[in-house]
């Protein structure tokens, strides 16, 4: 099968789930990279076992995400977000404990993480109502 075979065989909108997949990509990415070397100012906070469930959650997200974005699972998609929302509530909860009790301010991650959190807000509004995207 071809590129153009498998970009066809993609349900529309095509582009929005490439971009999605993008994403879910790079939460995976992030989730490894968190796993292998966690932010010591963030792992110093949670301990190792809370650390590795961080990361855990935004891997078992992200590849959630990665596999049934294309196809239209939504109901694996919708539990994929909840695992990287609970990535991201564990990071958001940390960083704003070290706002207010460490040094410097951590207001710029705390927006990224609200603005992260919202975009999956938004993919979760997008695919509710359905197990499966519907078939047109």
């Amino acid at each position: 099968m071809g590129v153009r075979a498998l970009w066809r065989s993609v349900r529309e909108p095509r582009t929005l789930k490439s971009i999605y997949g993008a994403i879910y990509s790079v939460v995976l990415l992030g989730g490894i990279g968190t796993l292998l070397s966690p932010p010591q100012s963030i792992a110093g906070e949670l301990g190792p076992v809370l650390t590795v469930i961080w990361s855990v959650a935004f891997i078992m997200g992200a590849t959630g995400g990665m596999l049934s974005v294309m196809p239209g699972w939504w109901w694996a998609e919708r539990l994929s977000i909840y695992f990287i929302w609970t990535g991201f509530g564990i990071y958001l909860f940390v960083v704003i404990n070290l706002h207010f009790t460490a040094n410097g301010s951590r207001i710029t991650q705390i927006a990224t993480i609200v603005i992260a959190v919202a975009l999956f807000l938004i993919r979760r509004v997008q695919i509710h109502g359905y197990s499966f995207e519907p078939r047109r």
